[in-house]
């Protein structure tokens, strides 16, 4: 009973969360994620993301459980650079390790997130982003992705009532890269960061099919072995 009373009580809560989430951000509470264009087999577009991510987000996030991975070495991902000791982060907030942020969240809200950021006078950072309001994370991204504004008024009008984000935001000034880039790159620090998450995902899966092969042989060999087997017991029935 007293298990019954707690699901109800987290269900409770959390509808009053997304309920006073849609009331706060009307223009949001239809937000679709976009869909991330990763690969995980590609290694290429992962240590392009692993170098992203350490020319650009390691001063604040750290890896703590890829500090061993070739990968993120030779990138240059390594503990000693990793902001492990500081203390006094601004505004009082750390962020967050991101070694499974790709499982947390998923790879589609990462993707997201990393486009969804947009000018806000009002914020102590000066940018807002849609998934997450009040974000603490700085526009890092702005000097490659641009400026971005959020639209006011009504939402748009789309089927279902499912709006993306590019719905929202308007990029009032382009950075140094194209939209397409800057697609291409966030895709590739996405798919680094689901690497991040499980390194041997891909190792895995290899291994996998072997065992599925390896299983099919000894399920023959076991049913021969079967077959022996009732030969006798049928004969001694006989």
């Amino acid at each position: 009973m007293r298990r019954y009373l707690l699901l109800a009580i987290i269900i409770a809560i959390s509808f009053f969360n997304a309920t006073t989430y849609a009331q706060e951000n009307p223009l949001t509470k239809d937000l679709v994620l976009a869909k991330a264009p990763i690969d995980p087999s590609d290694m290429e577009s992962i240590k392009r993301g692993a170098k992203f991510f350490a020319t650009n987000c390691m001063s604040c996030h750290t890896l703590i459980y890829l500090r061993y991975d070739k990968v993120a070495q030779d990138a240059g991902i390594t503990y000693d650079k990793m902001p492990i000791n500081v203390a006094n982060w601004p505004y009082g907030i750390k962020p967050p390790d991101l070694s499974l942020e790709a499982d947390i969240r998923g790879v589609d809200w990462l993707y997201t997130y990393l486009h969804t950021f947009y000018l806000d006078p009002s914020r102590p950072t000066g940018v807002n982003n849609l998934l997450r309001p009040d974000t603490a994370m700085p526009g890092i991204l702005a000097p490659y992705q641009g400026e971005q504004q959020l639209i006011t008024g009504e939402p748009p009008t789309t089927l279902f009532r499912q709006v993306q984000w590019y719905d929202l935001l308007v990029l009032t000034k382009q950075g140094s890269m194209t939209p397409d880039q800057f697609d291409a790159t966030t895709a590739d620090v996405v798919n680094f960061l689901a690497y991040a998450a499980a390194p041997y995902a891909q190792y895995q899966h290899y291994i996998g099919w072997w065992v599925l092969g390896f299983l099919v042989i000894l399920f023959v060999f076991a049913y021969l072995l079967k077959k022996e087997y009732w030969k006798d017991v049928k004969i001694h029935k006989e």
